[in-house]
């Protein structure tokens, strides 16, 4: 002891730090734990999107070992050697496995590249400034096999903070098994509604049906990573919402309809569920007002909107898309912000009956609006009408979309009783525009006439049996289908599609 009698005592209170420093880390086990860092303020919202990669990469056997699917040492990734030598982290272990640090993250670097789009190019509010990382440390068994015994999340100081590019040890976080195992559970691999509400029970998660499918709607096939986020990040800032909020119907939410008209059940009308039916009259309504479904490129819907009056309403606007008249959840919506006229570009597939709704803005939480009351609504998209003559024979063509697919129906008149015969060698093909030639329809999208099958629950008039066929075709602007007589013959082609 006499030996330390002359240490200073700031010397012995920086060797207490740095002994000590590491085994500060904050570990995170779960989800809930990972939902009480302030992300978006003290914590980049980046490093989730990051996290959900690194959990969902790596495998996680039944007896919690984690292994690498990449090689650190080859840079894959972009990943490199960290040197811990500023003591963020606990010493390396000695004895005769070997351990190291690595860490990935750099977006700046080249290999980087390889991670996937929505962490190399993220939707903008997830968007960081390169300062997230993962550290990992490995023990290497045999040649090639890593087994990964710690995870860590953290960032580098800010770049006025003067501290080069060190790691912040105040927002370094553990990472424990059992948490890569959850964000596990939101794979990218996985995106359909059963699997979003298993999710949401499984995690005790307040999102409605409605949310889930906004969340559906707005992630397409990266919906479960959307669903993680809205817990950790937005979730914790609506803890005002009720637990059990998903089981209420629409209907219950609006409690003071602007008027209430008695309608006896026996006028024809659309189906209601009582004799009173409540209506909303729309406010500063004006016959210039457009709200359309038209068709993108990528065979969705597309909302329209002209001239509505976003001057009139403090709280903001909305257009809504939803699944037909009858509906009361939309599918999809957008602010339209300070534009009376705009485009929105949805991931609905196109479907005869969606309609195009204008509401205001109902702030549900800080972090999330939704359509308030409605104002005005556009008619339902309807499929061309007009079916054009086969000619010489009595059956005529029709286009149509279905699950935004390019589709066509041949209406055959019950006199021409042969036409399977007549049509024995004869084909619809779909073209992307009048200009192609026939033989230059889409590879593969195309039907013997023969093997259209009958839809019995469409008629043309008592006289006609119709017949369809949906391809695998996208359905858009330009494209069209033409029914085509042996030898190639040309006998009927559509409008193309607008």
């Amino acid at each position: 002891m006499g030996k330390f009698s002359g240490t200073s005592p700031g010397l012995c209170v920086a060797l207490l730090l740095l002994l000590t420093s590491a085994s500060a880390v904050q570990v995170l086990n779960t989800i809930n734990d990972l939902k009480k860092l302030n992300f978006g303020s003290s914590v980049p919202k980046h490093s989730l999107l990051l996290l959900h990669w690194f959990a969902n990469e790596v495998d996680i056997d039944n007896n919690n070992v984690i292994r690498l699917t990449f090689d650190p040492d080859e840079g894959d990734y972009g990943s490199h050697h960290y040197g811990n030598y500023e003591r963020l982290l606990d010493p390396l272990p000695h004895g005769h496995a070997r351990y190291r640090y690595f860490t990935v993250g750099n977006l700046n670097q080249d290999l980087s590249s390889d991670l996937p789009s929505y962490v190399v190019h993220p939707r903008i509010e997830y968007e960081g400034r390169n300062r997230d990382r993962i550290i990992f440390r490995v023990r290497e068994q045999n040649v090639g096999q890593h087994i990964i015994d710690r995870v860590y999340i953290t960032q580098h100081f800010e770049t006025s903070d003067n501290q080069g590019t060190r790691y912040d040890p105040d927002y370094t976080y553990q990472i424990t098994t059992s948490l890569l195992r959850q964000i596990s559970q939101f794979s990218v691999e996985a995106n359909d509604f059963n699997t979003l509400t298993n999710l949401r029970d499984n995690f005790r998660s307040n999102a409605d049906n409605f949310q889930l499918r906004e969340i559906r709607n707005l992630w397409g096939d990266l919906a479960c990573l959307g669903l993680f986020l809205f817990i950790v990040i937005q979730e914790k800032y609506c803890s005002n919402q009720q637990p059990n909020n998903r089981r209420q119907s629409s209907a219950k939410r609006n409690t003071q309809p602007d008027y209430v008209v008695s309608i006896p059940e026996s006028r024809p009308s659309r189906p209601s569920r009582s004799s009173e039916v409540s209506i909303r009259i729309p406010h500063h309504h004006s016959s210039d007002v457009t709200l359309q479904v038209m068709t993108d490129s990528k065979g969705r819907a597309r909302i329209i909107w002209r001239n509505i009056p976003v001057t009139n309403y403090n709280s903001g606007l909305m257009v809504a898309l939803y699944r037909s008249d009858e509906d009361e959840e939309p599918l999809t919506y957008k602010s339209v912000r300070n534009a009376k006229s705009g485009t929105y570009d949805t991931s609905v597939p196109l479907n005869e009956g969606l309609q195009v709704r204008l509401h205001e803005v109902k702030t549900v939480c800080c972090f999330w609006s939704r359509p308030g009351e409605e104002i005005d609504r556009g008619p339902e998209f309807r499929n061309p009408t007009a079916a054009v003559n086969i000619k010489g024979y009595n059956a005529s063509l029709q286009l149509f979309a279905k699950d935004g697919k390019a589709c066509a129906r041949l209406y055959v008149k019950t006199s021409f009783t042969d036409w399977m015969s007549q049509f024995k060698d004869s084909w619809v093909g779909f073209y992307t525009s009048a200009d192609k030639s026939t033989n230059n329809y889409e590879w593969w999208q195309w039907q013997w006439a023969k093997k259209f099958e009958q839809n019995s629950n469409l008629h043309g008039s008592p006289d006609t049996v119709v017949y369809e066929y949906c391809s695998n075709m996208t359905i858009a602007p330009g494209v069209q289908a033409r029914f085509i007589l042996k030898n190639d013959t040309e006998k009927a082609r559509t409008p193309c599609w607008k």
